[in-house]
Parts: C-alpha cells; sequence; structure tokens
C-alpha cells in the first residue's frame, strides 16, 4: 500500500544521510519546495489533464450492474483528437475543492460517480475501500486485490478530506464461496496535488512532487477512538483544522487523540467523563433503542461494538464540566471531580 506516509522513517533515513556524511562540504541536503509554490505548479498540472483527459461515462452509466473501479478508463485526448462519443472530458466532469493544510490553500478534484447510500465516514476513522493509484501519465503505482482497511489518521492528508464526502455501502452480501458483495457503495476517483499527497517524500513507483491519481470505492468505516479513552478521534480536532496532529491540551509528547490523560492532571480521560452502557442482543434492536435517545448539547453515542458473547452495545456519553468554566472536565486540569 502507498496511501501511508510514514514520516518516521523518512525522518530517520534523513538523519542518517547527515549524520553519517562524511564531509559536509560535499554534501548538501535540498530544501522542500515553497508549498504555495509548488501548490501553483501542481494545479497547472492538473488542469492540463483535465483539459487533455476523458472518461468513459456512457458505459458507466449504461452497465447492467454496480460499477467498481475496474469499470472506469480514462483515456487521453491526443492532439486532434475528436472527442469519442460516450465519454465526458474530465474539464466538464470534476468538482473542485478547497482546504487548509500546513498554513497553505489547497485546491483538490473529485469525480463523484457514486455518493454512496450508507454513512459517511470522518476524516479520523478507519476506511474499508477498494482502490487503484496512479501518476498523471498512467503508470500505476499500487492497487488492491481485495477491500483493505485504512487508517485516515496515517494516510496522505488527501484521503481524509475526500473520504468523509462519499458514504459507504448501504449493506453486503455474505456469497457462498466466502466474499462479499457490497452494496450501493460511494465510488469515485480523486485527483491529488502533491501537497496532500507525499510532497517532497517519494515511495516506489511515486517521485517525489506527484501529483496522484486515486480510484475507489467506500464499502465500510469504523469511528476511530485511537487512545481508547472514550472521546473519538475526530472529537480531538479542538481547532477544527482536520488535524488532530497539532491539537495537545497539556502539551506534552502527545496529541490528545494519542493521549489518555489530555488535560495532564493524573487523571485518565476516561475517569473524568460519565456514560451509560446500553446492550442488545442484535444490532438492529440496539439500534432502534439508541434512535430513541436524545442527547444532550454535552452529550453523545459512541460506534456500536460487538462483544465477545456476540451482543451489541454503545455508550452514551457525558462530558462533565463539574466548575461550569465551559470547559470539560477532560480538558481542564482544575477539574478533576468526575473519576467515574
Amino acid at each position: 500500500m502507498r496511501i501511508n506516509l510514514n514520516t518516521s522513517i523518512v525522518f530517520l533515513f534523513v538523519l542518517l544521510v547527515v549524520t553519517c556524511s562524511k564531509d559536509d562540504d560535499e554534501t548538501t541536503a535540498t530544501p522542500p519546495r515553497d508549498r504555495a509554490e509548488q501548490q501553483a505548479s501542481d494545479l497547472d498540472t492538473l488542469q492540463n489533464y483535465f483539459n487533455t483527459h476523458y472518461y468513459n461515462s456512457g458505459a458507466l452509466a449504461n452497465l447492467p450492474t454496480y460499477p467498481t473501479i475496474n469499470d472506469i478508463e480514462i483515456s487521453k485526448l491526443e492532439e486532434g483528437q475528436t472527442l469519442p462519443e460516450n465519454t465526458t472530458l474530465l474539464a466538464d466532469a470534476v468538482q473542485e475543492k478547497t482546504t487548509v493544510y500546513k498554513d497553505v490553500d489547497y485546491k483538490y478534484y473529485l469525480l463523484k460517480l457514486k455518493e454512496g447510500q450508507g454513512d459517511q465516514p470522518h476524516f479520523t476513522d478507519q476506511v474499508r475501500v477498494n482502490y487503484e493509484g496512479s501518476l498523471m501519465n498512467g503508470n500505476n503505482f499500487d492497487s488492491s486485490v481485495n477491500p483493505v482497511d485504512v487508517d485516515l489518521v496515517s494516510s496522505i492528508s488527501g484521503w481524509s478530506r475526500v473520504m468523509p464526502q462519499f458514504r459507504t455501502a448501504s449493506g453486503y452480501t455474505t456469497n457462498n464461496n466466502g466474499t462479499v458483495t457490497f452494496e450501493n457503495y460511494g465510488l469515485g476517483v480523486m485527483f491529488l496535488p502533491s501537497g496532500l499527497s507525499y510532497f517532497n517524500n517519494s515511495a516506489t513507483g511515486i517521485p517525489s512532487y506527484s501529483c496522484l491519481v486515486f480510484k475507489f470505492e467506500l464499502h465500510q468505516y469504523q469511528v476511530m477512538d485511537h487512545d481508547n479513552d472514550f472521546i473519538p478521534s475526530y472529537m480531538e480536532d479542538r481547532n477544527n483544522n482536520m488535524d488532530v496532529s497539532d491539537d495537545n491540551t497539556d502539551d506534552d509528547r502527545f496529541s490528545n487523540f494519542a493521549d489518555t490523560d489530555d488535560d495532564g492532571d493524573g487523571y485518565k480521560t476516561f475517569r473524568e467523563i460519565t456514560y451509560i452502557t446500553y446492550s442488545q442482543p442484535t444490532r438492529e434492536a440496539l439500534e432502534i433503542e439508541l434512535q430513541g435517545l436524545s442527547p444532550a448539547a454535552n452529550q453523545f453515542i459512541t460506534a456500536i461494538e460487538m462483544e465477545e458473547d456476540g451482543s451489541f452495545s454503545a455508550k452514551l456519553v457525558t462530558l462533565e464540566d463539574t466548575n461550569g468554566n465551559g470547559i470539560p472536565n477532560y480538558l481542564d486540569s482544575d477539574d478533576a471531580q468526575t473519576l467515574n
């Protein structure tokens, strides 16, 4: 898989290169390019691609079965060639999206073929997908043979922006041979500038500063709580910038989403909230019970989990604020009175 950006490995490699150099005068590390300038260059690359490539829109619309990534064909329109019948130029089909990442305004693009009929994942969740990645020249660098699980927190930033804009499958069927057929899932293509992918880093088949294309099917998702403190990771983004790595209430070594004591008061986060656990023998029965709840502004319902005995459970969590200062106990080092 080429969508996970292991920065620690990259850092270690750079460190080794620098420290193992025998002569500092002979080896000079090349600094990364300016992100804003590279984004401007990437936009030119992407726009040229959209104006010279088309996809098989007619064939996709007339398929007798639900389309897959294997049915999506993107072709280059050669100079002097007329746009083939039943196809659409990408420039006339892609949606332009904007985001801010590392203090730079980025544009990226989506070809939304099927939105999906299930639920929308959060930008910190784990998603189950089929995908195929390629460069602007059409060379494939990676693909999944079967659906794979991807943690969006550890993936390239473009994925965490794109996946929440699609929905998962509405259901699935387990076939006699053990395979699973998903129904009405999200299907699309994302076109990412280098700043939302690997930027100055490289990977097998991916040169640095490469714009990337990903075809994907979004099948399922799981709400992630990376530190198991009963606060879902998407709720740990206190500044709402779609980056949980820069939220660190107690300024220790760990960001809140990976910190079991967010406010650093010596009490675990899960001890500074209260919760009620709801359990039913089937998921359907539990979903009906949860639909009857009306969470208050300081409450939320956790994701449904299967227990060891086969039953299903979820929690109604209350973010207590004992001293009434507007800061939940688990983020307030001066308030540690819940201790559930």
